[in-house]
């Protein structure tokens, strides 16, 4: 596991690479509000797409699996 960064972190890597809250939300099939939340720190990302936008982002350790997987199988992506 690398590294994890902070929300001030996750906000200058995006302002470097030239990328918005909308950018993230466009590319991780998400909602705008979600990406925002995250980035502000009223969402924790503890499940669903915040926990998706926080993990992509670096923000927290996980596990980003498709929404149409069992969650027996997500148990087991999980593990490895």
């Amino acid at each position: 596991m690398s590294a994890l960064i902070t929300r001030e972190e996750a906000k200058t890597r995006l302002s470097r690479i030239g990328k918005t809250a909308a950018d993230v939300a466009r590319e991780l099939g998400v909602s705008g509000a979600i990406v925002r939340g995250v980035l502000d720190g009223t969402l924790k990302g503890a499940a669903g797409d915040a926990h998706k936008v926080a993990v992509a982002l670096g923000m927290k350790d996980g596990v980003i699996v498709d929404d149409r997987m069992s969650i027996s199988d997500a148990m087991k992506a999980a593990a490895a």
